[in-house]
C-alpha cells in the first residue's frame, strides 16, 4: 500500500545529521543501562550515520561495532575514519548473525509514511525486524509531551510533512533544534513516553529499563504545538515472554 512507503530525506537533508551533538549523553545511558551484555559479538547502531556513537562504544566500552546506513556518504565516511559500515535499511536489515545489541539512535521519529497507521507500521517493523535474535535493543528517542493528550507529536509531522506549511515549519525551526529545516517536506513523527511504551509494547518487546532524559527548554513559541515537555528517554528492549 502507499501509505506504507517510507518517505526519506535527501542526501543534502541527511548531511545536516553529521554531528555528534547528543552522542555522549547517548553512550552514557548504554553504558549504564545496556552493559555489560549477556553475550559476546557487535553492536549494531541502525541508522549510526557517519559512526560517532559507534566509534565512542568501542573506545569507551571496548565493544566491537558495526554502523548500518542506507545512506552510502555516510557509509564511507565511516570507513574513512576506521568505523565498520555497511549500507542497509533499518526496515531490512543485513542480520550477520553476530550482534550482541542492536541500537536505535534518534531514528524511529524519521521512519515516517504517508499517514500515521503507515508510520507507525514503519516504525514497528523496524523494531520487529530483530525479535527472533533474542538480543537487547537500545533505543534513545525524543519524548514530546502534550498539554491536550498526544496532539503535539501529530501537530509537528504535519507541519513537517506538508509543503504548504513550509513556511510555519521555517519559523517553528527557529526555535525548536530537532526540527530542522532538513525534515520539511518529508515529516517526523515524535512520540510521548507512554506512546514510545505502546509501540514497543505492540511490536513484542518488554521494556527492561528506562533512563528519563533532562527536560530542554520549551520557548514560548512552542506552546502554540501545544508541547509540554521535550526531552530524550533512552530504553532497554528484550523480546516479550511468551505467556
Amino acid at each position: 500500500m502507499a501509505s506504507e512507503l517510507q518517505k526519506r530525506l535527501s542526501a543534502n537533508q541527511v548531511a545536516e545529521f553529521y554531528h555528534d551533538v547528543f552522542v555522549q549523553d547517548q553512550a552514557r545511558d548504554f553504558g549504564e543501562l545496556a552493559a555489560p551484555l549477556d553475550s559476546d559479538g557487535v553492536v549494531v547502531d541502525i541508522g549510526g550515520g557517519v559512526g560517532y556513537f559507534a566509534e565512542r562504544v568501542n573506545v569507551e566500552l571496548g565493544y566491537p561495532v558495526r554502523v548500518i546506513d542506507m545512506d552510502p556518504e555516510s557509509v564511507a565516511q565511516c570507513a574513512a575514519r576506521s568505523v565498520p559500515a555497511q549500507v542497509g535499511d533499518a526496515l531490512k536489515p543485513p542480520i550477520a548473525g553476530d550482534e550482541a545489541c542492536v541500537c536505535f539512535n534518534l531514528i524511529l521519529h524519521h521512519l515516517v509514511a504517508r499517514d500515521e497507521a503507515g508510520t507507525r507500521k514503519l516504525q514497528l517493523g523496524a523494531l520487529t525486524a530483530w525479535k527472533d535474535r533474542n538480543i537487547p535493543l537500545f533505543v534513545n528517542e525524543y519524548i514530546y509531551e502534550s498539554f491536550v493528550d498526544r496532539a503535539s507529536g501529530r501537530l509537528i509531522y504535519a507541519i513537517t510533512s506538508s509543503k504548504l506549511l513550509s513556511d510555519i515549519a521555517g519559523f517553528a525551526a527557529r526555535f525548536i533544534p530537532a526540527f530542522k529545516a532538513n525534515t520539511f517536506g518529508v515529516g517526523v513523527r515524535f512520540r510521548s513516553h507512554d506512546e514510545w511504551l505502546a509501540l514497543f509494547r505492540d511490536a513484542g518487546f518488554d521494556v527492561k529499563a528506562v533512563r528519563i532524559g533532562a527536560d530542554e527548554e520549551v520557548k514560548l513559541p512552542l506552546r502554540l504545538l501545544l508541547i509540554k515537555a521535550i526531552r530524550r528517554d533512552s530504553f532497554i528492549l528484550s523480546p516479550a515472554s511468551a505467556a
